[in-house]
């Protein structure tokens, strides 16, 4: 027996889970902004430039040496083809290479920079200790997402951006904060929401030994071709900054830059809905990831394409009061990167369904796709417009991601291309039904319990 409503994820619990996320992943962005702004306030420009080259360097290096672990983790234990230990297991062997690969890059730096390298990056020789400790960060967080234990993954997110902003303030109140001791601070940020999370998955989860070849091998690999199309993407996200700086000036960059980040904020509605969704799908066959990714991606598409058009009414004002006046000129560049922004949220959607299908080097080859069409745009928009034609050459690239990905949604599940996009009337029970589902959760909001037969109240 199987009816709409039954074949569709539960409103209440899927939608209490994405507005935790939602929640989180705030939280933890307004904790890392008072981070950042604490660092430039002691640091000065160059301070903070440096610390900011050591963080990308390292967040370079884990995207590379991690292999993709992670992601690999999230899918095979939610699929049940592994349990947490023996892919914790999986993740130590990736740990223990990523160190070795890391201290030799680091070996190699220094023999050829010198002193340089440290004026550049501070204390680089911490990479050795951070990317591992990322690696196994996010080892963790990838089990307990795989688990569906969402509330305990939201409280290692909002934990690791807190240790670092209290380590900051506890160093320059104490010893005063300086480049190394920054980057120090950082770097042992990982550790505590690392430990917090395995205790939260508890002993039975601890890795016992190195895993065999064959455990390993389909790991690694679908692990490698999931976090292809994470850099490709990132890719995408930021290369177009460069070729600004290339064509036009500094200043554009940053008019760019603020563009930039006000329309990704749109984005923490799809990526909160993604989480939850790429999890919950991976876990479930084919015939309810078909019927189900459709659904989830129309409406989320609709919802952010409700917070585009109120973003972009009320950016002429709102920019110029934020940042000031000298940011008039980003109004324009950030209204131009709405269209896109609101196609990529659909693109994160389908992109978690092909994900699901155990089928990560699809995406991969759409979002090499994209970053083409982008770049190609850039080179002639950029010269003729400026940073407007940056911002449409990114919306240009975010559409035909949507494009693509929608074309191999239909080729993989049979559905339809109108269905994944077109809000139906219908949609309109699921938003009651999830109102009601979360009021219900409200104390206030539930009666209290009737008296027994004894004539007592609980």
């Amino acid at each position: 027996m199987s009816s709409e409503s039954e074949s569709r994820p539960a409103a209440g619990g899927f939608l209490f889970n994405v507005n935790s996320v939602f929640i989180s992943t705030v939280v933890a962005y307004g904790i890392s902004f008072l981070a950042a702004v604490l660092l430039a306030r002691v640091l000065g420009p160059e301070g903070r430039g440096v610390t900011a080259l050591y963080q990308q360097a390292v967040g370079f290096g884990f995207a590379l040496a991690s292999l993709g672990i992670a992601s690999a983790i999230v899918y095979f234990v939610a699929r049940r083809d592994l349990t947490s230990r023996e892919a914790l297991e999986s993740g130590l062997s990736v740990t223990i290479a990523a160190t070795a690969l890391t201290a030799a890059i680091v070996g190699i730096a220094a023999l050829l920079a010198g002193e340089s390298i440290h004026a550049a990056a501070g204390p680089y020789w911490l990479a050795v200790l951070t990317v591992p400790a990322i690696i196994q960060f996010r080892l963790v967080e990838g089990c307990l997402r795989a688990q569906e234990r969402f509330g305990a993954m939201n409280v290692l997110e909002v934990l690791l951006t807190l240790a670092a902003l209290v380590g900051f303030v506890l160093v320059e109140l104490t010893i005063g904060l300086t480049v190394g001791r920054a980057i120090a601070v950082w770097s042992a940020s990982f550790l505590p929401p690392t430990v917090l999370g395995y205790v939260l998955l508890g002993t039975s989860a601890l890795p016992r030994r190195l895993p065999s070849f064959t455990t390993l091998r389909p790991t690694v690999r679908f692990g490698f071709e999931a976090q292809l199309g994470n850099l490709l993407q990132a890719l995408n996200y930021r290369l177009d900054s460069y070729l600004v700086l290339a064509f036009v000036n500094t200043a554009g960059v940053g008019l760019y830059a603020v563009g930039v980040q006000l329309s990704e904020g749109m984005w923490f509605i799809a990526n909160s809905v993604a989480v939850v969704f790429q999890t919950n799908l991976t876990a479930r066959d084919d015939e309810y990831a078909a019927r189900n990714a459709p659904i989830v991606c129309r409406n989320t598409i609709l919802v952010t394409a409700l917070a585009a058009i109120a973003a972009g009414a009320v950016s002429p004002f709102v920019v110029p009061l934020v940042f000031g006046s000298d940011f008039d000129d980003a109004v324009l560049p950030f209204v131009l990167l709405l269209p896109g922004t609101v196609a990529l949220a659909g693109t994160k959607i389908l992109a978690a369904y092909v994900f699901s299908r155990g089928r990560p080097l699809i995406n991969a080859v759409i979002a090499f796709a994209a970053l083409v069409v982008t770049v190609v745009a850039d080179l002639i928009l950029i010269p003729l417009l400026e940073v407007e034609g940056a911002a449409i050459g990114a919306s240009l690239g975010y559409t035909l991601s949507l494009a693509l990905t929608v074309m191999a949604f239909r080729a993989l599940s049979g559905g339809s291309i109108a269905d994944a996009l077109l809000p139906r009337p219908a949609d309109a029970a699921l938003y009651v039904d999830a109102v009601r589902s979360l009021a219900a959760r409200l104390p206030l909001t539930r009666r209290p319990a009737g008296p027994d037969a004894s004539g007592r109240r609980p």
